[in-house]
């Protein structure tokens, strides 16, 4: 609809999904009583206030352009025509330095990311880890993230152990990972387990470039039909970077042995790749695991959670709401 400025309005507006709640969650009493709290997410406000009076400010002078490109065609002489080019002129120049400033003050775009997400829990607490996964959820899917790929592991005794997914959207790296390690859960005065929760980048598997394909087309050596040895009906793809080489000559028709072979590679380049993506996953799931404690703790006695990062989450009844969890985790980003 923009032209060559849809890229950065969508960016705008994207951001700007959450300027009224951010406005909102300064009119907060525990937000007001936490000075640091408040300041930060004054800062964040004040950030997106910025965005939207030059996303507000591009969009107008995009409009007026158009608007006075429109006069064009009721233009009755040359002299006014020429007064209307200079206008238009003007116009995009001051489109031009808005869009630029706007770009700045967005700093980057909203990134779309993916992350694989694991939760291990035991018994005695598993409750609060079921909780915490289910508003985690609930968060995302509110912002059009998907979660996909969900598992579930249950104990022999029917208590959930594990939880694992795939969180794909924008910014879900960024919501997810302050989230992450290892939090004392106290089952009593004098012990205390632990509830860990690990979230690494996953990358998507890449679609197979043409360019990466040597095609190879040859005389079919086995039993086929007429066209064996007289028409070139078998193929031969040799995927260049991996080496991998695929050969179909099952079909009497050129075309038919080539998709088939295009389906086999790409199949085997996928297998390849989730392979070498879920031991690279493994290893950073691993490695968080035996990180030390974080700030976040839950209370089995009180059924209350706290984080020591931000004051008005102390000894706060858990489940959150699905309002205060998203208050949370906008002060966590936020700090």
């Amino acid at each position: 609809m923009y032209g060559i400025y849809d890229d950065i309005i969508s960016s705008a507006e994207r951001a700007l999904d959450s300027f009224e709640e951010t406005k909102e969650l300064l009119e907060y009493p525990e937000v007001q009583a936490d000075k640091a709290y408040y300041l930060s997410i004054l800062s964040k406000y004040n950030n997106l206030k910025i965005i939207k009076d030059k996303h507000t400010a591009l969009i107008s002078a995009l409009e007026e352009e158009k608007a006075v490109s429109d006069m064009l065609s009721d233009a009755s002489s040359d002299d006014e025509r020429a007064v209307i080019y200079e206008e238009i002129s003007s116009l995009k120049r001051s489109a031009s330095k808005i869009s630029s400033s706007l770009s700045d003050a967005l700093g980057c775009k909203r990134a779309e990311e993916r992350a694989y997400c694991r939760f291990k829990f035991k018994e005695n607490y598993s409750n609060f880890g079921v909780a915490l996964f289910s508003l985690i959820k609930t968060d995302l899917l509110s912002r059009g993230a998907k979660v996909e790929e969900e598992t579930v592991v249950t104990s022999k005794g029917g208590y959930t152990q594990e939880i694992s997914f795939i969180a794909e959207g924008a910014d879900v790296i960024t919501r997810l990972s302050p989230l992450s390690g290892a939090h004392k859960v106290y089952t009593s005065q004098s012990k205390s387990e632990e509830l860990r929760f690990a979230v690494t980048p996953s990358a998507k598997i890449d679609k197979v470039e043409e360019n990466d394909l040597k095609i190879d087309v040859f005389h079919s050596s086995g039993a086929g039909g007429q066209n064996v040895n007289k028409v070139e009906t078998a193929i031969r793809i040799t995927h260049i970077p991996t080496g991998l080489v695929v050969v179909c000559q099952d079909e009497r028709s050129q075309l038919k042995n080539k998709k088939r072979a295009l389906a086999t590679i790409e199949k085997k380049l996928k297998e390849r790749s989730e392979q070498a993506e879920k031991k690279r996953m493994e290893a950073d799931i691993c490695a968080q695991h035996s990180q030390k404690n974080t700030p976040i703790s839950f209370d089995a006695l009180s059924n209350t959670m706290s984080d020591t990062r931000l004051k008005a989450f102390s000894k706060i009844p858990f489940p959150l709401d699905e309002g205060q969890f998203t208050q949370y985790i906008n002060g966590l980003i936020a700090l």
